[in-house]
């Protein structure tokens, strides 16, 4: 029955990012405002009760002001990210995109609710809200005012967190991780693709290293705008070399080559960029391999999820055949048995390979485009 939460969120979110985030900032804050109705709801009941005065009051406008407070912030938060991401928070120092963020919600956030506020106590009629819960919301503004911002800016830290959580494991991964899935060994069969940088060595010593830092980030941040668009989990960054991976049961293995030549092909189109910044253009070496895995949650002070397995070993023994064999791209024979990938690619056959480690040689593939 359909794929799973965790592919299903990244699918969506890599192939309508802006949709999505304004999505999960409706949902949010839907929830959000939904939880704030209730215990205020709750709150003026047990009062209205301790005094002896009715507690027959209609919520259905109330409920309506505070779920529609929360579609509206989610949209304009949406939109406030979506802007602060693109075009403000790039190559900004954490401590600014904290400041500036926070004074920017703020901003829209007491404007968001006096707006709303003055809309519906001014303009809405009767059916909307009663008499009685209009002269409530009137005289207890001042009050209502400090409890929603209060709130809404404590809730704000929450999605804060929620976001830097799914930048560290990945989207979709942030729900298992909570519901302790990686708490335990679990077995999943995935590709796994080393890209390294060729002649890094040489490149490092060219550029010196504050340079070639800079040239690194830049690269994998290219590398990162493809990995959106052809469904890939970032496993590790080590150095100068990306680990990437996909889910077998959802995804199929020819996505990762189509992948590795949409990167080739993102630095060709911004080779003249390049040569002018760095005066070198990157070129990345790839292996790859498939095989059963098993996913734990690792650390204490620091946690993360890793993945153990032979499948990570040869992938990244095929990965350094490139440089024997003056290759892009390789493959194993486990890979290449997805008959997609000689129907949309050059497929040569290198023969047996004997891998550093391994007692069983691995039949290795060469990949090119047509």
């Amino acid at each position: 029955m359909g794929k799973n939460y965790a592919v299903n969120f990244y699918s969506f979110s890599n192939q309508h990012p802006f949709l999505s985030k304004i999505l999960k900032q409706i949902i949010f804050w839907i929830l959000a405002y939904g939880l704030l109705f209730l215990i205020i709801h709750l709150t003026a009941l047990s009062v209205l009760q301790a005094i002896g005065r009715s507690t027959n009051i209609s919520i259905t406008g109330v409920l309506t002001l505070f779920l529609g407070l929360g579609a509206f912030l989610g949209v304009a938060l949406g939109f406030i990210d979506h802007f602060l991401k693109n075009y403000i928070f790039r190559n900004r120092s954490l401590g600014f995109n904290i400041l500036a963020g926070g004074i920017l919600y703020f901003t829209v956030l007491t404007f968001i609710i006096s707006f709303i506020r003055y809309v519906v106590v001014e303009y809405a009629d009767d059916s909307f809200l009663n008499e009685y819960t209009e002269n409530i919301i009137r005289m207890n503004w001042k009050f209502y005012n400090i409890i929603i911002l209060s709130y809404t800016l404590f809730m704000t830290l929450i999605l804060s967190f929620i976001n830097q959580m799914t930048n560290k494991f990945g989207p979709g991964l942030i729900l298992p991780f909570l519901l302790g899935k990686f708490r335990y060994p679990a077995e999943e069969n995935r590709l796994f693709m080393f890209l390294d940088l060729k002649d890094s060595t040489q490149l490092a010593e060219k550029l010196g290293h504050v340079r070639y830092s800079a040239f690194i980030q830049e690269s994998f941040m290219d590398i990162n705008q493809i990995v959106k668009k052809y469904n890939a989990q970032i496993y590790q960054y080590v150095g100068d070399e990306v680990v990437v991976s996909w889910p077998l049961k959802w995804f199929d293995s020819s996505e990762a080559i189509r992948f590795f030549f949409a990167v080739h092909n993102q630095f060709q189109q911004k080779k003249e960029h390049y040569l002018k910044s760095y005066n070198h253009v990157p070129v990345f070496k790839a292996g790859a391999h498939q095989g059963v895995v098993t996913a734990v949650e690792v650390g204490d002070i620091k946690r993360e999820i890793a993945y153990h397995g032979d499948t990570l070993n040869v992938a990244a023994r095929i990965e350094g055949l490139c440089k024997t064999y003056d290759k892009l791209i390789l493959i194993s024979g486990k890979v290449n048995e997805n008959s997609k990938i000689s129907e949309e690619f050059e497929v040569k056959p290198l023969g047996p390979q004997k891998l550093e480690g391994r007692k069983m040689s691995v039949d290795v593939f060469s990949i090119t485009e047509k």
